[in-house]
């Protein structure tokens, strides 16, 4: 620009360009050199994002997209909203994956897109299915194709992955627990639960691999490695299954119960317990002090921090509540606190 003419400083650009638009902004940032840099400013596309959608994650753009950038973000999923919002042959790609003869129970990403941190930029990715069939199958979700299937057994009745080991697990109806490798298919080792219901909960802490079982009989069993080595067993809930199983982000606790009395509370376990349990002490675990967990969750941001929906005194509404998890040590023993 001319220095002898008056013109807007940078801060001033950025808060007129608040009031464009996404198609006016790369018009703007077309003008000139200053305009450019302003239109280009991470801030006005992560408000831009913001105030279109709750919640966004840059890490969608995937991990071979080093520009992990505002405005790529913004453009991308714009652009992907408005192929699916068309309704155009040519917008989307939709395979049926076609093969189970029976009830699909389960469905998880094995490798290119995982549910917790998807790409926007990846066109495929391999996806595991488990059926009441009997059988678990892999899937290319490019073109449909079958990439391995196994040996059909007793109907499953769910399935996890853990993709960095590249590990699936299923369980049956007969409480049969087993572990896939996720590329090949080939079984690597089972575990009998003895529970017609059986929830699973994988989790890492450090190089180390646990899976922890909730059954039908109100019991919590943890498993270690992937040849699926018992470490531990402890009881939840007498004669109702644990259908409630969750581990915090930093693996420190555990929380197990049932949905299906709402007598019951639910229990927070101390991890470190059951995957290294003391031959002179059972694993240390408290009652939430409020019955009937419909839903809980562990806060991210807070992973001591439980949230936890279930119902009032009058059985007649939900409410919820927050505790801090934390635990208290006296010179005899260590026990669970929850303060709400």
């Amino acid at each position: 620009m001319d220095p002898h003419h008056p013109y807007l400083i940078q801060d001033c650009l950025i808060h007129i360009f608040t009031f464009l638009t996404e198609e006016d902004l790369p018009n703007a940032s077309c003008v000139c050199k200053d305009w450019h840099d302003a239109a280009e400013t991470p801030w006005l596309w992560r408000r831009m994002s913001l105030q279109r959608w709750t919640f966004c994650n840059l890490s969608v753009l995937g991990s071979e997209q080093a520009n992990h950038s505002w405005k790529r973000y913004f453009l991308r999923r714009s652009h992907l909203e408005t192929k699916m919002s068309e309704g155009r042959s040519g917008g989307y790609t939709c395979k049926s994956l076609r093969g189970h003869k029976g009830r699909v129970v389960g469905l998880v990403y094995l490798k290119g897109n995982s549910a917790l941190c998807p790409d926007l930029w990846s066109g495929s990715a391999t996806i595991c299915s488990a059926s009441s069939d009997g059988t678990v199958r892999a899937w290319n979700t490019q073109n449909g194709d079958v990439l391995w299937c196994s040996p059909v057994q007793n109907p499953l009745t769910a399935i996890v992955a853990d993709e960095q080991r590249e590990v699936v697990i299923t369980a049956d109806s007969t409480g049969l627990i087993k572990t896939w490798q996720s590329q090949t298919g080939q079984e690597v080792a089972s575990f009998s639960a003895g529970s017609p219901h059986c929830s699973l909960l994988q989790y890492n802490i450090d190089d180390s691999w646990f899976l922890t079982v909730g059954t039908s009989q109100g019991s919590v069993c943890t498993l270690a490695d992937t040849t699926l080595i018992k470490k531990s067993s402890v009881k939840v809930c007498d004669t109702f299954k644990v259908n409630t199983l969750l581990v915090s982000p930093d693996k420190k606790w555990i929380i197990a119960g049932t949905k299906d009395n709402d007598d019951l509370s639910a229990k927070v376990i101390y991890t470190e317990s059951l995957t290294s349990p003391s031959e002179d002490e059972d694993p240390l675990c408290q009652s939430v002090p409020v019955r009937g967990c419909q839903a809980a969750v562990f806060i991210p941001t807070q992973p001591a921090r439980l949230a936890i929906i279930h119902h009032n005194q009058s059985q007649s509404n939900k409410v919820l509540t927050v505790f801090d998890v934390s635990i208290k040590k006296s010179k005899y023993k260590s026990e669970i606190q929850g303060e709400d």
